[in-house]
């Protein structure tokens, strides 16, 4: 006789279990998990603290002194031992400064360093570096690509300035 095949999904909150098997598979972890769903429902639900987020107005300030019109020129301001990383966040603020909706692409950062023969191995991968390091954040509501130097990176390209 074939043995029926049961699920149990839990989806407490998006935490989501879902066990999959033969029915006394299936009911030998029922039996385990109702004592930790009766003593879930009784914890007090906490809502997570509100983040601050980062304004577009907040984060076009320039970094140190007045941003200059020439990219090399701002370029030169930074160690010539800064990262890969580094160098296309500095081409991204630089960007994102000029730029009429605050926000810069990759290929937009990219070209700056080309530009002043600095060839980076993987821009695309240096920006999602820094969107984890939350120095860069997208803004998808601008396009495809489109991205901003957050207010913490751009009080990390200040300090490679005074280094």
């Amino acid at each position: 006789m074939e043995e029926k095949t049961a699920r149990i999904r839990i989806n407490v909150s998006a935490g989501e279990i879902e066990i999959e098997g033969t029915e006394a598979f299936v009911r030998e972890y029922v039996d385990r998990f109702e004592d930790l769903f009766e003593s879930l429902k009784k914890r007090p639900q906490v809502a997570p603290a509100p983040q601050k987020l980062a304004l577009p107005e907040q984060v076009s300030v320039p970094a140190k002194a007045e941003m200059p019109e020439v990219f090399g020129e701002y370029l030169q301001r930074f160690p010539k031992s800064i990262t890969d990383i580094d160098k296309v966040l500095v081409a991204a603020h630089f960007v994102q400064f000029h730029d009429s909706e605050n926000s810069f692409t990759t290929r937009g950062a990219n070209k700056l360093l080309t530009e002043q023969g600095v060839k980076v191995a993987n821009a695309s991968d240096c920006v999602k570096k820094s969107i984890r390091t939350k120095r860069v954040f997208a803004v998808p509501e601008l396009g495809k690509g489109k991205h901003r130097v957050s207010r913490p990176g751009i009080d990390y390209i200040n300090e490679l300035i005074e280094s």
